[in-house]
């Protein structure tokens, strides 16, 4: 497989990412998204097409050096937020008032752009800091699937709810640290590619 796919793989799996927190726990399971969640999808999604745009212009040096960058800044922030969300989310669970600190009422973008206006479904912080349990509006009407998920997660968002075994926080850190990590592979192998093409 080539590392232009795998660049686009990166790229549309974090999207995919970013369209599930959307979609299913905010708009289908009502799981209202914090300020701390609305970073970790905006890094999200600069790491996607940060990534897809490496892809693209992968054969352009200047082009290529800006997708790298954009894809490793959002890398970075969105770990770094992954793991203020977990301290908070730990703090809350163990009801600790201290620990919840950064807990914004709005998110404040870079440029002081106001995505959270311009794009207000998936931007907007409804929820509050560290919580991630669903909260349905009163007398909603659900549907099978929708009725037991909601019911599955209602001590908060698990991979393993029965465990209680990584929340939200750690699997948006986890899924940026294996992005970075791809993306430093990735780009090694570029990096010895061009050395090799240049001694002849």
């Amino acid at each position: 497989m080539s590392s232009k796919r795998l660049w686009i793989y990166i790229g549309i799996f974090m999207l995919f990412c970013v369209s599930i927190a959307h979609f299913i726990f905010q708009n289908y399971l009502y799981m209202r998204p914090c300020v701390q969640c609305i970073y970790i999808r905006y890094y999200m999604i600069i790491v996607g097409f940060g990534a897809i745009f490496t892809a693209i212009f992968y054969k352009q040096i200047v082009c290529f050096i800006l997708g790298i960058l954009a894809f490793s800044y959002g890398g970075v922030w969105g770990t770094i937020e992954s793991f203020k969300l977990n301290t908070i989310h730990n703090a809350i669970t163990n009801a600790n008032p201290f620990g919840i600190k950064g807990c914004l009422d709005r998110p404040n973008f870079e440029l002081g752009i106001k995505w959270d206006e311009i794009f207000p479904s998936l931007f907007r912080a409804t929820g509050d800091c560290g919580m991630d349990m669903p909260m349905p509006p009163l007398n909603a009407k659900f549907d099978p699937l929708q009725a037991y998920l909601i019911e599955l997660y209602q001590n908060g968002w698990y991979l393993i709810p029965s465990l209680k075994l990584i929340n939200m926080a750690q699997i948006s850190a986890i899924i940026f640290g294996l992005a970075l990590i791809l993306g430093l592979i990735l780009l090694i192998l570029r990096i010895k590619k061009v050395k090799k093409w240049l001694k002849y």
